[in-house]
């Protein structure tokens, strides 16, 4: 029996990050993103909101642009059957208080951490699309990894690795060896994905960490 796949509405305003993560997400069997876009205006009027299954929504979508508990709010109110995934790097606790009180819907929270699986936040995107509300618990050990945890160099190969650059063109751009950008990469891989589950990519896994910790220090500078 064909089982249809689940429809996905994605949001989130890091185009790179945008990018890798769709692909992740598309990769993975009875998943289809029919949306995939960088803007709350861009989300809204998109005519898949109507027959979409669960949004995936960035909290924080820019300067200026409504948050991502808000823009889920409107899309409700299009479509009332949609659930909605809160996806952020910031504590649940602070997450929490900002949800709408006496919604029957699901809403659930992922948080953006380099050692969540997509394969887990796929789950959480399926059980939320049926109805359930998953990870809207207090998180009792949040990730504390920073861009600090890495080395100049480590910084260096994985801002270029970001770009889609393989080792021998960071070598070339970094004046190093092939040899020596394959070292800084492993190490980094490390630092950013400890573990990784079985079929995953360990590259894809830790560039998409690394952009996320890359905003996550932006957010504490402004």
């Amino acid at each position: 029996m064909h089982v249809r796949a689940t429809r996905v509405i994605y949001v989130e305003n890091d185009p790179a990050l945008l990018g890798i993560f769709t692909t992740l997400l598309e990769a993975h069997a009875g998943i289809e993103v029919v949306c995939a876009c960088t803007s709350a205006q861009a989300a809204l009027a998109h005519a898949a909101v109507e027959t979409a299954d669960v949004a995936l929504l960035d909290l924080g979508l820019g300067a200026g642009s409504m948050n991502g508990i808000d823009l889920g709010i409107a899309l409700r109110e299009r479509n009332h059957n949609l659930g909605i995934v809160i996806h952020s790097q910031h504590e649940v606790s602070h997450v929490l208080p900002l949800l709408p009180s006496g919604d029957d819907m699901a809403w659930s929270y992922v948080p953006k951490t380099g050692d969540m699986a997509v394969s887990d936040i796929v789950a959480v995107l399926k059980s939320t699309a049926a109805g359930r509300s998953t990870g809207t618990e207090e998180s009792e050990a949040p990730d504390t990894r920073s861009l600090a945890d890495l080395t100049d160099r480590q910084r260096a190969v994985m801002a270029l690795a970001a770009d889609g650059l393989a080792a021998p063109e960071i070598a070339r751009r970094l004046g190093a060896s092939h040899e020596a950008v394959r070292q800084e990469l492993s190490r980094a891989y490390r630092v950013l994905i400890p573990t990784v589950g079985e079929g995953e990519d360990r590259r894809t896994r830790a560039v998409v960490a690394y952009l996320r910790l890359v905003r996550q220090d932006s957010w504490t500078e402004s």
